[in-house]
């Protein structure tokens, strides 16, 4: 993990923590009402990172804590994103089986996801990160485990750009050994012909003052610590 990552780590930290807050409140089946780019269809397209094995760390790589041992199945190697017609295929592979992963590691929620910076030019304040943080992903698709049950959500965060709530949709997935594949319609992140990536694996820890806080573990980037390009 490279030093110039741990930016990565912290918005990853922050977003988990409110992923799992998403009620069916604040969930919709609607997409904002702006034109979407255009993208390929005719073959696949692919884009794949990958991260050394053994250096996923709590604490963002230090301070107290931080030499603790991160599960295995928190541990980031490779992930890839394939568009195939109208879908996108996105893979997170992970160091060992996920199994039933012990929550009690991230105090009852753990996850993996994917952040989309699809338009260059804009960065959406706050949902699903706290205090109005500024980060430059339009979409985010995730997977988590609260312990009881496994679900996948994007959220569409553009509609922040215009004052509006950001949009929740569920997403198909599925979790084999050590590999969480994610489906998503080109139409739920806006179609776009070309994008920015990371994907990252976060836990819920608890902070000094008893509330809760949010960590992220490890993180997959292009080589150099920036974000990856889709297609490659």
């Amino acid at each position: 993990m490279k030093r110039n990552q741990l930016q990565y780590l912290s918005i990853a930290g922050a977003l988990l923590g409110l992923l799992a807050g998403c009620t069916e409140r604040n969930v919709s089946t609607g997409l904002p009402d702006h034109p979407a780019a255009a993208f390929d269809a005719a073959g696949p397209l692919t884009s794949v990172v990958t991260d050394p094995a053994g250096d996923a760390a709590w604490n963002l790589n230090s301070g107290p804590g931080s030499s603790k041992k991160v599960p295995d199945y928190l541990d980031l190697v490779r992930s890839e994103i394939t568009q195939k017609g109208s879908d996108f295929t996105m893979t997170i592979d992970v160091a060992a089986p996920i199994g039933l992963p012990d929550v009690s590691t991230g105090n009852g929620l753990i996850g993996w996801a994917i952040g989309l910076d699809t338009d260059p030019t804009t960065a959406p304040a706050g949902y699903p990160l706290s205090n109005g943080t500024v980060v430059p992903f339009e979409f985010y698709v995730n997977v988590t485990y609260d312990g009881t049950r496994f679900q996948g959500m994007v959220i569409d965060r553009r509609p922040l750009l215009t004052g509006r709530e950001a949009i929740v949709t569920p997403h198909p997935f599925s979790i084999t050994d050590s590999r969480i594949t994610m489906t998503v319609s080109a139409s739920a992140v806006g179609a776009p012909s070309a994008f920015g990536w990371i994907s990252f694996a976060a836990v819920r820890t608890a902070s000094h003052d008893g509330a809760d806080a949010f960590n992220g573990v490890d993180v997959a980037t292009a080589p150099g610590g920036g974000v990856a390009t889709f297609p490659q």
